[in-house]
């Protein structure tokens, strides 16, 4: 297979953010509020070039916002007390530098200070996993704190949920994304509370009635606000992924 450029087709302009575009999961600057004509670009970017049936919505109201924070909280809450479903995650956890490099596919969890515990041993899956250590408080409460901090919120609903309407309403958050990324603001998918599992039930149920009153499933829910700028997450080199015969 051979790659060529067509030069007759023009380059989307969101394309040039593809190497910028961070999932940025640091708590936002709570002092800094979102600009609603700027959370309603991001929206409009996502059904500009979407099929029918798809929809963005957004809100940066005070009160609305604060509703919002308190459903993400609580859905982040059932996915992280939830041993099988946090199990889930930890799975994909690659803690410390050695975990990362060997397999930098993961959610990962580096930088001096866990280097150190890894390698002393006194940061492992294990404790992780246990609800009474000091490892799995701080990191829950970490993770709670960061959803705490949303700014604004930003949606996508579609009217049907076939395969098709779940990869549109990807390729349309995709280039939310990148707007996101152009116009200098945080975006972060808090999506806990539309996944469907008995113990969800509540907040899943809440999150449509707040957001799809009209009917519909919602397929992406984020927060967003502003933040410093993070490096990106460690990836596979281009080479290993790429067969040739």
């Amino acid at each position: 297979m051979e790659f060529r450029g067509r030069p007759d087709v023009a380059r989307d302009p969101l394309f040039a953010q593809v190497l910028a575009r961070r999932t940025l999961k640091e708590p936002f600057d709570t002092t800094r509020p979102v600009d609603d004509e700027t959370a309603r670009r991001l929206a409009a970017v996502a059904v500009e070039a979407a099929p029918p049936g798809l929809a963005a919505g957004h809100t940066t109201r005070s009160a609305e916002v604060l509703a919002l924070r308190r459903l993400t909280h609580s859905a982040l809450a059932v996915e992280l007390d939830t041993p099988r479903t946090f199990r889930e995650s930890v799975e994909l956890f690659r803690i410390g530098r050695r975990e990362i490099e060997a397999m930098p596919d993961g959610i990962d969890l580096g930088g001096p200070l866990l280097d150190s515990l890894a390698l002393l041993g006194l940061m492992s899956r294990e404790a992780l996993l246990d609800p009474d250590s000091s490892a799995f408080k701080q990191g829950r409460d970490a993770v709670l704190g960061a959803a705490d901090t949303a700014m604004g919120h930003l949606w996508l609903v579609t009217a049907t949920n076939h395969r098709r309407d779940q990869i549109a309403a990807g390729r349309a958050w995709m280039r939310t994304a990148l707007a996101a990324t152009g116009a200098g603001i945080g975006l972060h998918p808090l999506s806990q509370a539309l996944q469907e599992f008995p113990e969800m039930a509540p907040w899943y149920a809440q999150a449509h009635r707040s957001l799809a009153p009209d009917g519909g499933t919602v397929q992406m829910l984020a927060r967003l606000g502003y933040a410093a700028t993070v490096p990106p997450s460690p990836r596979w080199a281009l080479e290993t992924r790429i067969l040739s015969s």
